[in-house]
């Protein structure tokens, strides 16, 4: 079975956004090694960037293939 390609596009910007906030969460470790303020800031954000895509991404994939499955007409 062949991927849908909207999930194509979507996995892009999902894998994206994804190295964005490791890239937040690494760049924090060299702020707080400079004791550059806003390091916790930097930790939140990406924390909280990841935890929404995946969140997004999880349900996003669960409700379409609940929304795709066919009612069973013998109940």
């Amino acid at each position: 079975m062949r991927s849908n390609p909207n999930w194509r596009i979507r996995r892009r910007y999902i894998f994206a956004a994804f190295a964005l906030g490791c890239g937040m969460i690494l760049s924090s470790v060299l702020a707080v090694w400079q004791d550059k303020l806003g390091a916790g800031d930097l930790i939140t954000g990406g924390g909280a960037l990841i935890s929404l895509i995946l969140t997004s991404y999880i349900f996003g994939a669960a409700w379409e293939d609940k929304s795709k499955k066919e009612e069973n007409p013998d109940g």
